[in-house]
């Protein structure tokens, strides 16, 4: 199963890249750096352990690829920044049918956009962010708020270990925040774990 899943992860990654890099890139040379990228994925998977869920494995094997790219691309000379760029727009295109399944889904069991918005940020919580590689602690509330904290994050463990916790503020961090866009709602959050922080704190509120 998880190799179907990395399979479809990296068919959508592909996709993306082509849209994203065409621009600056050549035919030829965005086909070597998804050659490339796979290759270092390759190496790099082989050090993956095995998370308590599936999950888990599946995320960190995603951060894995990420951390490939990363390395591709800067090693041909491309900027940090600029990587961070082509990778944030790249996930975005994918993190964005992840999340508009989820609020679809919604959709058919609510109407309320609070209800909608509590369900959407669970089912990401039931997969594939879940408990136990990832764990949470929920925050009662007297709004319409969702919020909880994230205490363990095996993704942010796994680019700290990389030396990339940045990276990862900047692109796997960073789409929470359209992700609730696209739900119809904003994100509040001061901090995260891969920033350096204990908790990532997330604080969705439905738009009226």
């Amino acid at each position: 199963m998880l190799k179907i899943i990395i399979f479809w992860y990296r068919s959508m990654a592909a996709k993306a890249a082509k849209r994203v890099l065409k621009g600056d890139f050549k035919d030829v040379e965005i086909k070597a750096i998804l050659a490339g990228y796979w290759s270092r994925y390759k190496l790099l998977r082989k050090k993956i352990d095995k998370e308590p869920t599936f999950g888990g494995t599946l995320m960190v094997h995603l951060a894995a690829m990420s951390t490939a790219f990363y390395q591709e691309l800067t090693q041909m000379g491309v900027s940090d920044a600029k990587t961070t760029q082509y990778f944030y727009d790249l996930a975005w295109r994918v993190y964005k049918v992840m999340g508009g399944f989820s609020w679809t889904l919604t959709g058919l069991r609510y109407q309320s956009k609070a209800k909608r918005l509590a369900y959407a940020t669970q089912l990401f919580r039931l997969f594939p962010f879940n408990s136990p590689s990832y764990k949470w602690e929920n925050i009662p509330q007297t709004d319409n708020s969702v919020c909880f904290n994230c205490t363990k994050c095996p993704v942010a463990e796994y680019f700290e270990a990389k030396g990339l916790s940045e990276f990862c503020v900047q692109t796997w961090c960073s789409l929470d925040f359209p992700l609730a866009e696209m739900w119809d709602s904003k994100l509040e959050r001061t901090n995260s774990i891969a920033g350096g922080a204990k908790v990532c704190d997330f604080k969705w509120k439905p738009n009226n």
